[in-house]
């Protein structure tokens, strides 16, 4: 009997539980927790991470926040002008914008890096 009640109590906890919680990734912070407020007040950007590149011969498309795009497809504040090795390029009325597909890899030609003297 015992049991049953138990069983019955946690199944009613279910189903009165918001469904927003079922929702939400618990392994991702909350909103706003490690955003820097932007100077001045402004509204910053919508920061769009590119996923994946795909350069098939004249079809490329991208991967961008879960959304396939191809050139000519809007795309946040803007329009996706073209998609190449280096990322996605968006044309915004402030200008061209790149969302790059690496942001955090710095390229360096072979060669010059720090530390590497050339070998005669």
């Amino acid at each position: 009997m015992a049991a049953a009640v138990t069983t019955l109590l946690a199944l009613a906890t279910l189903l009165l539980a918001p469904a927003a919680t079922w929702a939400a990734d618990p392994t991702r912070p909350p909103p706003g927790f490690a955003e820097d407020a932007p100077a001045g007040g402004e509204a910053a950007l919508p920061a769009l991470a590119v996923g994946a590149v795909y350069l098939l011969e004249k079809k490329p498309y991208a991967l961008v926040d879960g959304l396939v795009v191809k050139p000519g497809d809007p795309l946040g504040e803007g329009r996706v002008s073209r998609i190449d090795e280096r990322g996605v390029w968006l044309k915004t009325a402030a200008g061209p914008r790149l969302l790059p597909l690496l942001p955090q890899v710095k390229k360096t030609p072979a060669g010059s890096a720090p530390g590497m003297e050339k070998r005669k």
